[in-house]
């Protein structure tokens, strides 16, 4: 599915329009810590977490972000059913028999790993979607520039190059209408789509050729990168409603994890040794 970024508008959510950095800022913390949780409950939590955060205050469609969403949930759903198969005892240490389906036997560890496994993935996945979903890339590279100090003849350089993905699909498009014309099938199947993209490599590459060609040269005409200095059309600056956000969802996310600590049901973090 192709998902459609907002732009920080006004009329937009309040997480389109905080700064970018802000929000790479919050997630990333807790990022960090699910790498290391190793029991089920934590990033079930933050899934939930991350949804509710990303739908209410992003003001996205639920239906819209289940759709989105359902691809990550298959594959942490791929996790909880593979790993009971093929993990029996981490650490060593023998675990109860669930069940057995002749030479493949399910272990009460390995059901354990692999929801742990599964839900740690989906949870960085929701984050992330926290992320990617509320904003612009435009906008990230611009606060990355002026906020964080990229230099920014690689941040406008990765912003161009961005703004060619969808003018190489427009150029799909054009192929495929110029072969569909002057006669050439359209079918389905492996080999016919292999010969198609055989077909539409070279026309695709001459022409992103061409545009990169266009693009440096009218990016070299205007002294890209002959000053370490310039201006923005669009400022990017931290502001108090940054700083709340960033705080108001860490504050969250440590209530999150001393509530399951409290229960019991916060596991041993994977610290590297």
């Amino acid at each position: 599915m192709r998902v459609e970024l907002t732009d920080q508008t006004d009329d937009s959510g309040v997480l389109q329009r905080l700064n970018p950095v802000s929000k790479l800022i919050a997630i990333t913390p807790v990022m960090g810590l699910l790498m290391l949780v190793t029991d089920p409950y934590t990033p079930l939590a933050f899934v939930v977490f991350g949804a509710l955060v990303t739908v209410v205050p992003g003001r996205l469609s639920p239906v819209d972000y289940v759709r989105v969403a359902a691809p990550l949930v298959t594959l942490a759903a791929c996790f909880v059913f593979v790993y009971p198969f093929v993990v029996s005892s981490p650490g060593g240490v023998t675990s109860e028999v669930v069940a057995s389906f002749g030479p493949l036997t399910v272990r009460r560890a390995g059901i354990l790993v692999g929801a742990a496994t599964g839900l740690r993935i989906l949870a960085l996945s929701v984050l992330s979607l926290l992320f990617v979903l509320t904003t612009n890339i435009e906008s990230f590279l611009g606060a990355l520039v002026q906020n964080l100090g990229l230099p920014y003849q690689i941040g406008y350089s990765a912003m161009a190059a961005f703004r060619f993905a969808p003018e190489m699909q427009s150029d799909v498009e054009t192929i495929r209408a110029a072969h569909t014309v002057r006669g050439t099938p359209d079918t389905d199947g492996i080999r016919n789509r292999l010969y198609r993209m055989s077909r539409y490599a070279i026309p695709l590459f001459v022409n992103s050729i061409r545009r990169a060609e266009r693009t440096a040269l009218a990016m070299d005409a205007r002294a890209f990168g002959a000053s370490n200095k310039r201006t923005h059309y669009r400022t990017h600056t931290i502001t108090g409603v940054d700083v709340a956000f960033v705080m108001v969802f860490w504050m969250l996310s440590a209530a999150i994890v001393l509530l399951l600590w409290e229960l019991g049901a916060l596991g041993t973090l994977c610290l590297p040794q």
